[in-house]
């Protein structure tokens, strides 16, 4: 395993999850209860800052 390869990268892994689990849960929010919604926006937001201090500042 290669150490600047991305998938490695732990930050990616968990802002990758936080991401998608932020996005399931928006859609959820959108259609129905609103609670997902003031869950998943924040999951969503945290998610993609990880994503991005992992493609900004690589090991």
């Amino acid at each position: 395993m290669v150490w600047s390869d991305p998938v490695s990268d732990i930050r990616m892994v968990i802002g990758g999850l936080f991401l998608l689990y932020g996005v399931i849960l928006t859609v959820a929010g959108l259609l129905g209860d609103p609670i997902n919604l003031w869950t998943g926006l924040p999951m969503a937001v945290f998610g993609g800052g990880f994503v991005a201090w992992a493609r900004v500042r690589r090991l």
